[in-house]
This record gives structure tokens, C-alpha cells and sequence, in this order.
């Protein structure tokens, strides 16, 4: 098969197609892989340059994802086509809101302001979507918002910009952070 024809598209054919994401999403920082997976550039099958199935490598043993709690349907995951003809890629944008301020959440929010990420945002169905690639990786930016007494939430409101050539389905193994 010709990865680059156009190839039939169907509905869900009454198959579940949830809207939403879970309430976590898996954290990693971009230099501490000593291989970041790709998807093959060419494939045989519709579908197949769309899924990294190689497993993601950490330098050290201790390294990996960390999971991150996100309130529920607070979470979003958009692309969007930036740049101009004959030149176009994808800006995807992720939101989420982790409540609290205890120190481990201030801690990492002041950390991962200024780092590049790899993250692993699951869908309402559990697959993966990795969002962040070598030398393009996540970017978060993290707001605080303490509430009032009579309304609103306390907590990190979690946004990440990345941008990439297309969107991809991480299959491979998750490693976890020690």
C-alpha cells in the first residue's frame, strides 16, 4: 500500500467513540529518554504510520512517566493547522486542572515551567496519545488560582502547547517513574 493515497474512511459503524479524556495524563521529561519512539514513516496497512509501537527508552532505571491527576472533564486535547501552504503542521494545546496547593503540586508546577515534556494523554477508552517528540517537545504553563470562599476551585490550571507534523497513538510499553 501507498502510505501517502488517501485511503477509505468509515463512521463508527456502531462502535464506541467516547468524547473526553481520563483524569490523569502521564508526565516525562524529554531529557530524560535516552530513545524517544517514533512511527514508522512508511507502512503497509491503512492506519499503521499513525501508531508508535516501539517502547520508549529512559536513561536511568528510575526514570519514566509520572502520573499526574486531573479533575475530570476538566481536560481537553486540540490540534489545530498552523503555518502556511506548502509548509502546514499541527499546534496541539492541552488543558487540565490538578486541584490543591499542597508542596509536591507547587513543587512540580515550578519545575515543569521550564522543561520540555513528553506526555501520554489517555482517552476516554484508555489509548494513549503522545503529545511531544524529540526537539518538539511539550511546553507547560501552569496558572494558580486560590478560588474565593464562596466559589471556584484551588488549584493548577495546566496548559501545554506543543507542535508536531501529525497526531499519534502511543502502543508501546509504559515505563512509570520509580
Amino acid at each position: 500500500m501507498n502510505t501517502f493515497s488517501l485511503t477509505h474512511l468509515k463512521g463508527p459503524q456502531g462502535d464506541d467513540n467516547t468524547p473526553g479524556l481520563l483524569g490523569y495524563v502521564l508526565v516525562a521529561r524529554e531529557d530524560a529518554f535516552s530513545k524517544i519512539a517514533k512511527a514508522p514513516k512508511t507502512g503497509t496497512t491503512a492506519g499503521e504510520t499513525a501508531i508508535i509501537t516501539d517502547n520508549h527508552t529512559f536513561t536511568n532505571a528510575d526514570d519514566g512517566f509520572a502520573k499526574v491527576y486531573l479533575t475530570l472533564d476538566s481536560n481537553m486535547l486540540k490540534a489545530a493547522i498552523t503555518g502556511e501552504r506548502d509548509g502546514r503542521g499541527l499546534k496541539i494545546s492541552f488543558e487540565g486542572f490538578h486541584p490543591g496547593n499542597n508542596a509536591e503540586a507547587l513543587e512540580f508546577m515550578r519545575i515543569v515551567k521550564n522543561l520540555g515534556l513528553i506526555i501520554l494523554v489517555p482517552d476516554a477508552d484508555g489509548t494513549y496519545l503522545q503529545v511531544g517528540a524529540e526537539g518538539l517537545p511539550v511546553e507547560f504553563a501552569p496558572d494558580y488560582d486560590s478560588g474565593k470562599l464562596s466559589s471556584g476551585r484551588r488549584g493548577f490550571t495546566v496548559k501545554g502547547e506543543a507542535y508536531a507534523n501529525g497526531m499519534y497513538i502511543y502502543a508501546g510499553t509504559v515505563k512509570y517513574k520509580a
